[in-house]
């Protein structure tokens, strides 16, 4: 997902109707949201998610001053300088991986390097 010049959400996903959402709504709908949880199943069903959460977005908690969330947690943004290697930053996600997974597959999309890369 990535926000477009008038500052609405776009899905990549085909099946969302118009595919935007105005800033600060969900970012799926209560089907969409149905249907990730019935694929998640399927894809781990060892994983007991009241026991062991999956991971679902960024961990507002646990990051660096340097990095903010956006459209829920999916989007981070770096907020410092970024000259040099001790302006890294770094954001962990809401939940650990759980063992019981095995293989557990996510992607992550830089939509943009920034002034200095």
């Amino acid at each position: 997902m990535q926000i477009n010049r008038d500052g609405l959400l776009h899905s990549d996903r085909r099946d969302t109707g118009s595919g935007c959402l105005a800033l600060g709504e969900p970012a799926f709908s209560y089907q969409q949201e149905h249907e990730l949880n019935e694929r998640l199943k399927r894809l781990y069903p060892a994983v007991n998610e009241e026991e062991t959460p999956l991971p679902r977005s960024w961990s507002p908690k646990d990051k660096y001053s340097y990095i903010g969330l956006s459209q829920n947690n999916l989007r981070v943004h770096y907020k410092g300088h970024g000259k040099n290697h001790k302006d890294a930053a770094s954001v962990r996600a809401t939940h650990p991986i759980p063992a019981a997974c095995g293989i557990y597959y996510f992607e992550v999309k830089i939509v943009s390097k920034g002034r200095d890369g």
